[in-house]
């Protein structure tokens, strides 16, 4: 059997009813090349619900729980596309989110993809929310050169990931943001905002927006500022 086209990797831990609804989108992907799906899992039920799927070409242990950088690099070290695509397991992606992914990759120089947020959970305040804060925000940073790839909305080329060492294990908060700003010295990153996914607001719910976006305004801050690291953890 010839190398997939593209993997996707879904950490997942404890997560094993939202991973079926995650698992199932997966599996209604309408792209035309040879996907592989890895799910890096923890937890018997999320164990067990990763091997019954048949969409999924391989199951990762994650023993260790380190947290979302070392998980998807673990899954990335598994995978053989050319094309890794990342989301979590609280999250439905659409049936063309493969596809629109990567037909990115068509143009050379690119090197990462990105796309918004919408809310897993239905209503107004959330939607309108999410649409400034993981929509907006991003139209308006990117072009500044501000780049972030949502962890649960993004895809690398296999040979910049690897040329960039990967996610860095030691941040447990904004790996994703920080992945996405050393790529940029290997290529271009584009922003679909026509590639959305569904993802779970329960963490909104849980922190609260406002607080929420305290945390990860301190979070840019300690990652600009020398000697200084997020320390915010968010798995």
């Amino acid at each position: 059997m010839s190398d997939p086209d593209a993997s996707v990797v879904v950490p997942a831990r404890d997560e094993g009813r939202r991973l079926e609804r995650t698992l199932e989108s997966l599996a209604a992907q309408t792209f035309d090349g040879r996907l592989e799906v890895i799910v890096v899992a923890s937890g018997a039920r999320t164990v067990a619900v990763a091997r019954a799927r048949s969409i999924v070409d391989q199951v990762v242990i994650d023993d260790r729980q380190e947290g979302p950088g070392p998980a998807r690099n673990r899954g990335s070290s598994a995978a053989d596309g050319e094309v890794l695509l990342f989301t979590d397991a609280d999250t439905v992606v659409p049936p063309s989110w493969v596809r629109r992914h990567c037909r990115h990759y068509a143009t050379p120089d690119v090197v990462g993809v990105g796309g918004p947020l919408r809310p897993l959970e239905d209503g107004l305040r959330h939607r309108v929310l999410f649409r400034l804060l993981s929509d907006w925000w991003y139209r308006a940073c990117w072009p500044v050169g501000f780049v972030q790839q949502p962890g649960c909305n993004c895809s690398v080329r296999r040979t910049a990931f690897e040329a960039v060492d990967g996610f860095d294990d030691s941040l447990g908060f904004l790996e994703d943001t920080d992945l996405s700003l050393r790529l940029r010295r290997e290529g271009t990153l584009v922003y679909d905002h026509a590639c959305p996914v569904d993802t779970s607001n329960r963490r909104q719910e849980r922190v609260g927006y406002m607080r929420l976006c305290w945390i990860y305004l301190v979070g840019y801050l300690e990652y600009v500022l020398p000697g200084r690291s997020p320390t915010r953890e968010y798995f």
